[in-house]
């Protein structure tokens, strides 16, 4: 027996000197690896962005946004000018496709929720047997010669399932955190539609009356500079007395200075517009007709109501409520990770291997874990997670506050402008008689010229006045349908079909225009808003915030509505 052991070990010495070529070339390849690693990291660092690549991604941009211009091909509306805003402009794009984004991950989260199944295969193959000898426990001799039972080479596959009940848990919560996530990203949308909404609406006033008093503005600039050279002229010449001359130039140059303030504003109105609506900003825009003769009478309603309705509708706040759910999922979270850790294993197994006598077998156990360090770290862990819960909470009543106050001052702001209307248009009126008169007694010549463009000038001023005066009313409504949380166009409104959705909007902001002030009453719940939104017959604001549909993007209870009811303003 021992002569058979050790010839069998003689022949294997020269296998033994192939096993060193084997390790020699096994370390050679080792320092190969090492050394590509090594450049690999090195080249790691990356290179900044030259100058050149940031002229071309310019120009790149510049012929991407000037490609996506879409020309009027009709007057423009104010509905139009909203829907192309919300259509077009990239704001609004971008808190769509965050929206879009928090839905993709809440599908992941859901996903992470399943058992992990792996399927595995294998290959193995080494140059010799793999064979190996026993030792007797007991007598620590040889109890059996170098035998094997695995074929040099065999192919193995598996298919794996884990479960964790403890992941599961965690998976669980964190996917309703995903949840409330997807339902703040709508709130967050309902905030970009809402800004988006307000600056259109001031800009598009600004330049209906830029269209409508720039093309009488220039002329009588150009006649104020020279009556204001021949002014300068006359008292250098000692032709009028100097105090008389002095005060026309003072009073020719006040108002000179005032239209000259009003033209720079109503030529960036143009500009702020174009770029709200997508079209090149040295673009010619044709308004629709409109009534200029508008007048209002502020109605009274109760604040209180408002202040009630701002708290339940504003997104800023609906946000921070998805936020305080999200903190309270963290205090679930570390209650689970406290509790044991249960896994269940299962698989089904194949090997090769011709000396195995069951080369297919399935297999399943139950493991159970539990960290004992989490007996200190999950108490301050979920204590930690509770005052954050209180942080979000103290928050929500922070912002309540300044919403109270944005309520109340836009509520003011609303009142003072319908006032301020009044005047200005009494102004308006004055000074349009006192022209007409001016310009008849130039023509009897019983006025100079000078008198006469003075007076021009300053009826242009209240003309101007006016004009703002109608724009700051229906800003101030706008401002405070936006500060008590009433959407002129849901989040979840599709704003693909341009047409449709200027005809949605032309229907809700009727209800604006005519002066209707925000109530309680104007939310109304999902499933009769999409009834109205349908057909309710009265052409009133109603259709205009409905949503189709609940969504995990917009659930019922997070899009507000706006019904034709309240207080209103008589407008003719």
């Amino acid at each position: 027996m021992k002569t058979k052991f050790f010839s069998r070990r003689k022949a294997g010495l020269p296998g033994l000197a192939c096993s060193e070529r084997t390790v020699a070339s096994a370390r050679l390849a080792g320092l190969t690896l090492l050394s590509a690693a090594v450049l690999s990291a090195c080249a790691i660092k990356p290179e900044p962005i030259t100058q050149a690549e940031h002229f071309q991604r310019a120009q790149n941009d510049y012929k991407t946004l000037y490609s996506t211009y879409v020309p009027l091909t009709r007057p423009l509306t104010l509905a139009d000018a909203i829907s192309r805003a919300l259509k077009y402009n990239y704001n609004a794009r971008l808190a769509k496709t965050e929206q879009t984004l928090q839905e993709r991950q809440l599908d992941l989260a859901m996903a992470q929720m399943l058992p992990r199944i792996a399927a595995n295969a294998g290959y193995t193959w080494r140059n010799n047997d793999n064979a190996a000898e026993s030792v007797s426990e007991l007598t620590r001799e040889q109890s059996l010669e170098y035998s094997y039972s695995e074929q040099p080479s065999h192919a193995t596959a598996s298919l794996e399932l884990s479960w964790n009940l403890l992941d599961l848990g965690v998976s669980y919560f964190q996917a309703k955190q995903q949840g409330y996530r997807t339902y703040a990203a709508v709130e967050r949308r309902r905030k970009v539609i809402d800004d988006i909404v307000k600056s259109t609406q001031e800009a598009y006033w600004k330049a209906v009356a830029a269209d409508r008093l720039l093309p009488q503005l220039k002329p009588l600039l150009a006649e104020a500079d020279k009556m204001l050279a021949n002014s300068r002229e006359a008292s250098a010449q000692k032709l009028v007395p100097q105090l008389q001359g002095l005060d026309y130039q003072q009073n020719m140059l006040s108002v000179v200075g005032q239209l000259r303030h009003m033209q720079t504003d109503l030529n960036t109105a143009r500009v702020q517009l174009a770029s709200l609506i997508d079209v090149p900003t040295d673009a010619p825009i044709q308004f629709a007709p409109m009534d200029l003769d508008y007048a209002a009478t502020a109605a009274k309603i109760d604040p209180r109501k408002l202040e009630a309705l701002g708290l339940a509708m504003r997104p800023e706040l609906r946000e921070e409520a998805y936020q305080e759910k999200i903190d309270q999922q963290d205090v679930y979270k570390e209650i689970v990770k406290m509790m044991p850790g249960v896994g269940v294993l299962g698989s089904l197994n194949y090997d090769s291997n011709k000396y195995l006598y069951n080369p297919n077998w399935a297999q399943l156990g139950v493991n159970a874990t539990f960290n004992l360090v989490n007996l200190i770290e999950g108490p301050k862990a979920i204590s930690a997670a509770k005052a954050s819960v209180e942080v979000s909470r103290q928050r929500r009543l922070a912002l309540s506050v300044a919403v109270l106050t944005q309520v109340n001052l836009s509520y003011q702001e609303y009142l003072a402008a319908v006032e301020d209307l009044d005047i200005a248009k009494q102004i308006n009126d004055v000074e349009q008689k006192i022209r007409v008169a001016s310009a008849n007694e130039a023509k009897a010549q019983e006025e100079s010229e000078a008198d006469r463009i003075r007076r021009d000038l300053a009826s242009m001023v209240a003309e101007f006045g006016y004009d703002r005066t109608i724009a700051q009313v229906h800003t101030a409504l706008t401002n405070l349908y936006t500060s008590v949380g009433v959407d002129l166009v849901p989040p979840n409104a599709d704003t693909d079909d341009l047409s449709k959705l200027s005809e949605r909007v032309q229907g809700a902001i009727a209800g604006w225009e005519a002066g209707q002030l925000p109530s309680v009453s104007m939310v109304l719940p999902a499933a009769s808003t999409f009834a109205a939104s349908n057909g309710n017959g009265n052409g009133t604001a109603a259709p205009a915030a409905a949503q189709a549909k609940p969504s995990a993007a917009a659930p019922a209870s997070a899009v507000p509505v706006a019904a034709a009811t309240g207080s209103t303003i008589a407008a003719k």
